[in-house]
């Protein structure tokens, strides 16, 4: 009992309760053009369905969050369901009646008119939110810096939101804080920004989120002006704007029959070429290989050919902005010497040989074969003869029988002969020993 209490006051204390369902939708009175504006639609029950809202005058809308919470109705516990929606009105929009099912029943909630105004820059003595930009009639593709800059005495705290312009490519370049000769401080963001299209455009206003310390952390929103721009074509009928600098080099101009020659480009300088992707290369006779490089102002091919061939010139027409007038710059052609290989030379010098030149290889090989056999032989006697001599002399430095027997016995087995006198000095007298020793040395010598 005291745990059903406990778990009563709990919900009472915390959970918001109603004597029956309902439903509402809430928005802010007005946005400023190119905002988006963002309502909510609440309903509370024991059983909530809402309707599919995709579109409301003609614009999208999305269904951006979707919540529960708890809740009491009649002391009894239901849901709270809440669902929040964007879309980006340019011009006013009445939020319609929103049919929703509740309970079983259809509640329907109340209208809503959102007035969009246009954005015009916020004054005040205390902060100031600008946009200026260094040209105001570039050509599509021209590069231009953007500046957004907010000024102020004593702020708790701002942000300065990213602009966001169509038919522009938009990049940060800086983003710097400093205090200028007034004494005020000054938050400087600077933007590349490059037209896509030709035509008149207005560059909206910049929008900034500022914390005011008086009266204190009041917030609001404040703007910018906005920017007119008039964005021309291209002369000429180019479509590539800037100041260029094309070369081209080969890391061989002479090379064996199908191996390749490295083709680098290099384009330096700036303007609205962002990459290489759009540069072919064709090589009559040869087959071209596109490699891949670490530099994105690089690109490298890899042609192979089995005969000679020439890498044509590269071309690239564009406006040149700082002479304004259109250019063409090119790089040199390159000829390339392909060659044989060395065994392939060899080949064909093997396969020209005439019938009485392999005659003479022949005999050449012969008497090469004869005259290195004759020297093995000759060397080999030599050895022999060396040998001999060595042993003939220490078998006569030997004087008595136990020493001469150690000498020749590792030599049995070799010769009948040489055994026969072995054994016999065996078993022969000193006073014989000189005689069969003699004989001994005779047969080495021999």
């Amino acid at each position: 009992m005291h745990k059903n209490l406990g778990n009563t006051i709990f919900m009472l204390l915390f959970i918001s309760f109603d004597l029956c369902a309902w439903v509402k939708t809430t928005a802010h009175e007005s946005i400023m053009k190119t905002e988006v504006l963002e309502f909510t639609v609440i309903a509370k029950g024991f059983s909530v369905k809402f309707p599919k809202i995709e579109y409301i005058d003609g614009y999208v809308v999305q269904n951006i969050k979707t919540s529960h919470e708890a809740t009491l109705i009649n002391a009894k516990k239901a849901d709270k369901v809440t669902k929040v929606y964007s879309l980006t009105p340019d011009k006013d929009v009445v939020l319609p009646v929103f049919s929703i099912k509740v309970d079983g029943k259809i509640e329907k909630t109340k209208a809503l008119l959102v007035k969009v105004k246009k954005r015009t820059q916020t004054q005040s003595s205390d902060y100031k939110l600008s946009m200026d930009i260094n040209k105001k009639t570039p050509m599509v593709g021209e590069k231009m810096i953007l500046h957004v800059r907010l000024v102020y005495k004593d702020l708790l705290d701002y942000t300065v939101f990213t602009p966001h312009f169509n038919d522009f490519s938009l990049k940060e370049l800086s983003d710097k804080e400093y205090e200028n000769d007034k004494g005020e401080w000054v938050e400087e963001l600077a933007y590349e920004i490059i037209p896509k299209k030709v035509g008149t455009f207005i560059l909206h206003p910049a929008k900034a989120a500022i914390e005011l310390s008086v009266p204190k952390h009041k917030k609001r929103n404040i703007y910018s002006n906005a920017l007119r721009l008039s964005v021309k074509a291209i002369p000429n009928n180019l479509s590539i704007i800037g100041d260029y600098e094309l070369h081209a080099s080969v890391n061989k101009t002479n090379v064996n029959k199908n191996k390749p020659v490295k083709l680098t480009l290099t384009l330096l300088g700036s303007g609205n070429i962002n990459n290489f992707d759009d540069i072919k290369i064709e090589v009559p006779g040869a087959t071209v290989y596109e490699k891949s490089t670490k530099h994105t102002n690089e690109k490298s091919f890899d042609i192979i050919s089995d005969k000679n061939f020439t890498i044509p010139s590269v071309s690239l027409q564009y406006y040149d902005v700082k002479e304004q007038k259109a250019k063409e710059i090119s790089t040199y052609a390159f000829a390339i010497s392909v060659e044989d290989s060395k065994s392939e030379k060899t080949t064909k010098k093997e396969n020209t040989l005439t019938m009485v030149e392999k005659i003479i290889y022949f005999i050449f090989g012969m008497l090469v074969t004869l005259f290195l056999v004759y020297m093995y032989k000759t060397l080999r006697n030599i050895k022999t003869t060396d040998k001999e001599k060595i042993i003939k002399k220490e078998l006569q430095s030997i004087q008595s029988k136990e020493e001469l027997l150690k000498k020749v016995v590792p030599y049995l087995g070799r010769d009948k002969r040489l055994d026969h006198l072995i054994y016999a000095l065996e078993n022969i007298e000193n006073t014989n020993f000189k005689k069969l020793k003699k004989e001994i040395i005779t047969y080495f010598y021999k």
